[in-house]
This record gives structure tokens, sequence and C-alpha cells, in this order.
């Protein structure tokens, strides 16, 4: 049996920060899918071998909320642990601290273990329950929410999915979907808040070549600032993914 929780420490690199020298939203990602791969290579159920047998972990949904985002130099510890198992899913959640531990923000995930010739979800074998251990801990009193599907989206935006977008499973990283979303913020919002909070659940994977069409639309959040997000593929109608962006104002330095 291995220990539940795992950690791993990060430094906050010039490259992965904004103009005011926070990490981005996306690096936040970074470091989180990162913390979960190097978890399952601990534990002996790595990238390798999982692919010599045919299998992935393939993201389903995330939520994040961050109290600060971490600065650039800073040296910050996420956690994580699986805290649930059923079927073909897996739950993991996440804390990222700083050197001190205290909490700068929290995260939930849910995954799906998938045949990948097959494209088809496995049972998680007892095994890999039994390897990882599980904290039924959750960051979250209630963890994931209903998203919107928009009806009239009022920004637009086209991508081409590149070569740099892809990953090990040969489709778009979840993490450029959060980039393409964050493209569709008004440039006020963007520049004059903080990304309080948001959630993503991907629907369908995409791959190189194909053109991506991101919209977005404001809606009622009790006096703070949210957007509905949509990704889909170009002159398609299914979802590739739907996401909701909370935003606070950015206090100005005197």
């Amino acid at each position: 049996m291995q220990e539940k929780h795992h950690q791993k420490e990060f430094e906050v690199h010039y490259y992965e920060v904004n103009q005011y020298q926070e990490a981005t939203p996306v690096s936040v990602l970074n470091y989180l899918e990162e913390t979960a791969i190097a978890h399952s290579e601990a534990v002996g159920l790595g990238l390798n071998r999982l692919k010599s047998e045919g299998i992935a972990w393939v993201l389903n949904r995330w939520r994040v909320q961050m109290e600060r985002y971490p600065q650039w130099n800073e040296k910050i510890i996420v956690e994580t642990w699986p805290s649930h198992f059923e079927r073909f899913y897996a739950t993991r959640q996440f804390y990222i601290k700083d050197i001190k531990g205290k909490i700068l923000g929290r995260a939930t995930s849910l995954w799906i273990f998938l045949n990948i010739e097959k494209k088809r979800p496995l049972r998680i074998p007892a095994e890999y329950m039994l390897t990882y251990g599980l904290e039924s801990q959750g960051v979250f009193e209630d963890p994931f929410s209903e998203l919107y599907n928009l009806e009239n989206p009022e920004v637009f935006k086209e991508f081409y999915v590149r070569r740099s977008d892809i990953d090990t499973n040969e489709h778009v990283n979840n993490t450029k979907y959060m980039e393409w979303v964050l493209e569709t913020v008004p440039a006020e919002i963007y520049k004059n808040h903080i990304l309080q909070s948001f959630e993503v659940i991907y629907k369908k994977e995409v791959g190189l070549g194909s053109i991506i069409s991101a919209a977005s639309q404001p809606i009622e959040e009790l006096g703070k600032p949210t957007f509905a997000h949509t990704i889909k593929e170009k002159n398609q109608d299914y979802h590739l993914a739907l996401a909701e962006t909370r935003w606070v104002k950015r206090i100005k330095e005197r």
C-alpha cells in the first residue's frame, strides 16, 4: 500500500506568468496535471506502463478555485490524492500550497479509465484502487456544477489545432481548451479582474488540424463577472467542452 497523498514542488518560472508576474490559470492546470502524473509514476502505474497495456486516464472535468495565484520565482507545493473510484470513473483532489503550507488554491477532477484503441471506458482494476489508496476527503462540499449550454453566445473566436497542442494520447491536451476559453473573455475583465474560480467539462476529443470555435456570453452570478463558454469544432453542432469562469476585481497596488 502506497501513501494516499502525493506532493510535488514547483517553482514558478517567467514563462508561466502574466503581466502581473502571477502564474496563469493555464500554468496552474499544468501543475495539477503534472502532479497527478507524478503520483501515478510513483506507485508504478505511470504513462509507459499504461501505454504498453493500451489504456489511459482521460480527464473529464476540472473545478479550480484560487485564493491567490503564486508569483514569479515563488516555490509552491501541490498535494493530490484519489478520493473516489466507481466503475470507470476516478475522482482526484488537489491543494496548492505555499512553501509554509498555506492553501493558495484547491481543485477537484474527474477522470475516465479508457481503452485507447476502442475508445471505450474500462472498469478500474481492484489492483489499481489498492495501489493508489483512497482518502474520501474532498476539497469542495459540492464538487461540480451544472454548466450552461449556450444558445446565443456573444463572442466567437477561431483557432487551429497545432502540433504543439497535442499530448501523449494524440489529441488536444486539456490545458489548451482553457487557453481558448480565456481568449473569449472581454479585455477589460481579463486585465482588471482575477479568475477566482472555473469549471470545465470535456465532452469530445479533437485532433491535429481541426478548426476550433470558442464562444462565450456573460451570465448572472451575484454581482461577480461570470461567463459561460463553449468549445466546438467549426461547422459542427456537438460540443468539445463547456466551461464557466468567475472573476473578482483586481485590487490595484498603491
